[in-house]
């Protein structure tokens, strides 16, 4: 599926409105994500954007697929030196002030750029980027749409192969293999440096308590000290909760959802605690109002938590191992923009899709908790993109086979 046209023209217009209100002449664009969503390709691509004209989309690996993907003009790149030249070509003025994506470029390509245009100011525009893609367009909400579809699926697939027994790595290879089945696009994409992702935390019982370096509440314990996220050897057992945090990938787009199963009864206890964290699930949605600064939705939300429930030294996680955060943006990354966190600045809008994951972490014990992807209304909050059963699933033991 190609990126129609009027969609790229309006992301780009959009783009160098910014570049002109803040004197950038352009900027040149190399991220993944952030090419992709402004060429429409994947491919190993520079993207120049004046703050007038057409872009220069320049692709060095596949020059081919590249042209045929993306609906701008594509050139070969024959060459990182050639890009001054490439802009003079195209009747472009040479820039004064450049634009890159100071968050994520190695240093050695930033001081490759330094050489190419040694009189000209650079600048950071990586948050200009990632406030404009945090607000999606109709066209990408139908993407994320589509996403949404895989999950109820994959959890109807989880009830027909879960059984005592079966080890958390057997278990959550069979939902990633369901999930490529329908159409899952196989691999996550983050924008934090040293950022690792796969499938998502499939982890039970007391390993799903275990903390690891993944920034989030549930991270499971990881099948290695190399691979300290996920799934274990270890094998599930009856009376624990089994946690489901996936992320499917529909042509770039991402839902991050989680659920929770168990085979056979919980404990009262977590049965309440899941019950819990459906309700402040429910509170954050209605608090993603346009207009509010996140950050604040995080204060209403810990503040709810500690005067309406015993819980809240368990809330997103324990200890020195909690997460600041009951959110964060998805679409073509994993860690968009906005971020319901402490201390957020970000005011929201209209068209911000936001993943939202109460959850309470017991060590010793196991997790419970929610998460759905959501996109920002009007007043009355945010709209559910995610489509799943939010009831716990609890398997019987005599009707497994």
């Amino acid at each position: 599926m190609k990126i129609p046209m009027k969609e790229l023209q309006e992301r780009v217009s959009y783009f160098q409105n910014v570049l002109q209100k803040s004197g950038i002449d352009g900027a040149l664009l190399v991220q993944r994500a952030d090419i992709l969503y402004y060429s429409g390709t994947a491919q190993n691509v520079h993207i120049y954007i004046p703050k007038d004209g057409s872009p220069i989309v320049m692709a060095y690996r596949d020059f081919l697929r590249a042209q045929r993907e993306s609906s701008w003009e594509v050139i070969p790149l024959q060459g990182m030196s050639k890009i001054p030249n490439y802009i003079q070509e195209a009747g472009l003025p040479s820039p004064k002030t450049l634009g890159l994506e100071l968050d994520v470029l190695p240093v050695n390509q930033f001081e490759r750029y330094r050489k190419l245009f040694p009189d000209v100011k650079m600048v950071d525009v990586s948050t200009e980027v990632r406030l404009q893609r945090a607000v999606k367009s109709e066209w990408e909400l139908t993407r994320l749409e589509e996403s949404a579809q895989i999950h109820p699926k994959i959890l109807e697939y989880a009830k027909e192969v879960l059984h005592p027994g079966m080890t958390e790595v057997e278990f959550e290879g069979l939902l990633a293999g369901k999930a490529r089945a329908l159409g899952h696009g196989g691999y996550v994409r983050m924008r934090g440096f040293n950022s690792e992702f796969h499938v998502g935390a499939i982890t039970s019982g007391d390993r799903s308590a275990v903390t690891s370096s993944f920034d989030g509440p549930v991270t499971g314990q990881g099948i290695s000290i190399a691979h300290p996220n996920g799934a274990t050897m270890a094998r599930i057992k009856s009376g624990e909760p089994i946690v489901v945090d996936m992320v499917t990938v529909v042509h770039g787009y991402q839902i991050d959802q989680t659920r929770i199963l168990s085979i056979g009864p919980l404990s009262d206890e977590l049965k309440r605690a899941y019950e819990v964290a459906r309700q402040v699930e429910e509170n954050i949605r209605r608090a993603l109002i346009p207009g509010k600064v996140a950050g604040e939705v995080y204060e209403e939300i810990l503040t709810w938590v500690r005067e309406n429930t015993p819980y809240e030294e368990n809330f997103m996680g324990y200890g020195t191992s909690r997460v600041r955060f009951v959110g964060h943006g998805v679409g073509l990354e994993l860690d968009e923009l906005p971020t319901i966190s402490k201390g957020s600045k970000e005011v929201l809008k209209s068209g911000m899709v936001v993943a939202i994951e109460p959850k309470f972490v017991f060590p010793g014990v196991g997790v419970v908790g929610i998460e759905d992807t959501v996109v920002v209304v009007d007043e009355a909050g945010a709209r559910y993109i995610s489509v799943s059963p939010r009831e716990l699933t609890v398997l019987h033991i005599e009707n497994i086979v």
